[in-house]
Formats: structure tokens, C-alpha cells, sequence
């Protein structure tokens, strides 16, 4: 399947997106295994940095190498693919580009811009609108994070899950380096190193399964010695 599509683009820095979007141009489905990675997370605020902006930037070379021909990859991909395709690859990015300047002044008009007593029901129907949509995209940012904390048994985690959105930002700071290294740098890979964090949570639930798959399958025992 691979040799059929010639392989991937090697220029791509993020290049299981773009072996993904090509999986799916050529009519195959892309879907993912249930199970868990136990793949260490960068440890230091550098690393993350670097690695999300170099997935920002594989998303924005994948966006614009399949989308030169736009109605092609339509009709190729179909309505509901191709919607999909947006939202992940250049929505992506592009949210992540907008994000503080939208959640900022937005949040300030909420707090600071109720409509008065004096005001028609119009502007407190729409304030009241304004605020379910608000409140309504909060929550689609925290539970996926409360539901993986707790499935995962990490409840002293959780404290953490309401500073999802300003963790945003820095995804957004990501997005702006990623715009600026596509333009200077578009071919730099930004390396992650892993490995220095063997103390971490995901790294000692690996060695802790591992050890338990070793201890439910003993050691064959030994032949007895010949007599004589």
C-alpha cells in the first residue's frame, strides 16, 4: 500500500499527517487501535514548545501541498471527509492562531458588557446566547480532560484540568512559531528527545504492566538432569 502511493512526502515535518490525508485521498480509511501510549511527553516547557510547533507547521505543509487543488481533494474525499479534513489540519492551526485574540476580548465583553436594566429583551436574549456558546465550548475543552483523568485513575490530577485553557495559549504561541518557521525554516525538523523523565507517571504504568505480563506467564521449568 505504501509503495502504491509512493510513500510520504519526506519534506513533511509532520509526516503522519500527511500520510494520512493521502491514505484517505486514495479512497482508504484511516482509523486508530483502542489502546493506550505509553510514549514520554516533552519535560520541559522548550521541548513542548518545539514539538508542537513543529506539528503546527507539518499541519500547514499538509494543508497546502494536498489543498493546491481544492475541488479535486472534494470530490475525492467526499462532503463529510472533506469538512473533516479542514477542521483537523488547517482548523487546527487556524484556531490556534485566533484563540487569544478571540477568548480574551470576548470574555471581557461577556463579564464587562451586560446589557442594562433599561435594555430590550433582544440584547439579554443575545448576551444570554452569547454566554451559552461561552460556556458551551469551556465545557468541550474540560471534560474530555476530567473523563481521561478519571478513567485513567489520576483524580490527583484533576486541579490541574481548569488551566486547560490557558494552556491553549501556548498552543497558540506554538501556531504564531510555526507560521513564522514556515516561512524562514520550512524544511527544520525540530527534534524531541525522549528518555529523560523514567520516573514519569505514563513510564512507570508501562513498567508496572510489563511486570505484571511477566509475573502471569512463569519461566518454563527446567528439564530434570539425565541419571547416571
Amino acid at each position: 500500500m505504501l509503495r502504491a502511493l509512493h510513500g510520504w512526502d519526506s519534506w513533511n515535518v509532520t509526516e503522519d499527517a500527511d500520510l494520512g490525508l493521502r491514505l484517505a485521498l486514495a479512497g482508504y480509511h484511516v482509523g486508530d487501535l483502542p489502546s493506550a501510549t505509553y510514549e514520554e511527553a516533552p519535560k520541559h516547557l522548550k521541548a513542548w514548545l518545539r514539538q508542537r510547533t513543529r506539528w503546527m507547521k507539518g499541519f500547514l505543509q499538509t494543508s497546502f501541498t494536498h489543498g493546491r487543488d481544492p475541488v479535486a481533494a472534494w470530490r475525492r474525499l467526499g462532503p463529510v471527509e472533506s469538512l473533516c479534513a479542514l477542521a483537523l489540519l488547517p482548523g487546527t492551526v487556524v484556531s490556534a492562531l485566533f484563540y487569544p485574540f478571540m477568548m480574551g476580548p470576548g470574555l471581557i465583553e461577556l463579564v464587562l458588557g451586560a446589557p442594562g436594566p433599561d435594555a430590550g429583551l433582544l440584547a439579554h436574549a443575545t448576551h444570554a446566547g452569547a454566554w451559552t456558546v461561552f460556556l458551551g465550548g469551556l465545557m468541550a475543552i474540560l471534560i474530555p480532560g476530567f473523563v481521561g483523568c478519571h478513567r485513567r485513575g489520576w483524580r490527583d490530577l484533576m486541579f490541574l484540568v481548569p488551566l486547560l485553557p490557558l494552556y491553549f495559549v501556548l498552543v497558540s504561541l506554538a501556531a504564531w512559531l510555526a507560521v513564522i518557521e514556515l516561512a524562514r525554516h520550512p524544511h527544520r525538523w525540530n527534534k524531541t528527545e525522549h528518555g529523560l523523565s523514567r520516573s514519569s507517571r505514563t513510564g512507570a504504568l508501562g513498567r508496572r504492566r510489563a511486570a505484571d505480563a511477566t509475573a502471569a506467564c512463569p519461566a518454563p521449568r527446567p528439564s530434570p538432569a539425565p541419571a547416571g
